[in-house]
């Protein structure tokens, strides 16, 4: 703990400092709604980070994230309510087209990285009021809803080799079942052909 008041120290009066000061408050201000938290944004920006108080409060991102049935009214929502997204392949990519773009590498024998503590709750109540949100927010396809031909029952495949290093499961996950750690040998991606 003392080393970390000794970092806190040498950061008070630093250029870095200030900066991140002016935006501490961005993640509040976007709760609001895209225009009204640029303009609360740019409030705060301009004003050194402060408008009513100095550090507002927060909730966790995945608190945000509505059940589907809070979003759509019903259970199973069709596939033009869920608004399934198109590729155009020049302008708009789908996931893997992504992932081959940023460049990511990973060894192959390297221990995981992502680790779902309880596989349960995403057959279960995950499944039931989300419908298994990281396989739509993952922005690398990293988690998959696959059907085993045997037996007919959902499985969830991960991908750990399309991680982007992202951490967004971590961040969204509703239940804060997927912990996140940081991979070994450098791996992920290097975003030279984008």
């Amino acid at each position: 703990e003392t080393r970390l008041a000794e970092y806190e120290k040498s950061l008070v009066n630093t250029k870095e400092l200030k900066e991140l000061r002016k935006v501490r408050n961005f993640h509040q201000a976007m709760t609001r709604g895209l225009y009204l938290g640029l303009v609360t944004a740019a409030a705060q920006y301009v004003l050194g980070g402060r408008v009513l108080r100095d550090r507002l409060p927060a909730k966790p991102d995945h608190a945000h994230l509505k059940s589907v049935v809070e979003k759509y009214g019903t259970v199973a929502p069709s596939a033009e309510a869920a608004r399934e997204l198109k590729y155009d392949g020049q302008f708009t990519f789908d996931k893997e087209t992504d992932v081959y773009y940023s460049g990511t590498v990973h060894e192959e024998a390297q221990p995981a990285h992502l680790r779902i503590k309880d596989f349960a709750l995403c057959y279960g109540e995950c499944a039931e009021r989300y419908h298994n949100p990281c396989v739509r927010f993952c922005p690398a396809s990293v988690y998959e809803l696959t059907t085993e031909e045997s037996t007919g029952q959902r499985v969830l495949k991960v991908n750990f080799s399309n991680c982007l290093h992202c951490k967004t499961c971590d961040i969204k996950d509703p239940f804060e079942n997927i912990q996140w750690v940081p991979p070994e040998g450098g791996g992920g991606p290097k975003y030279t052909v984008m």
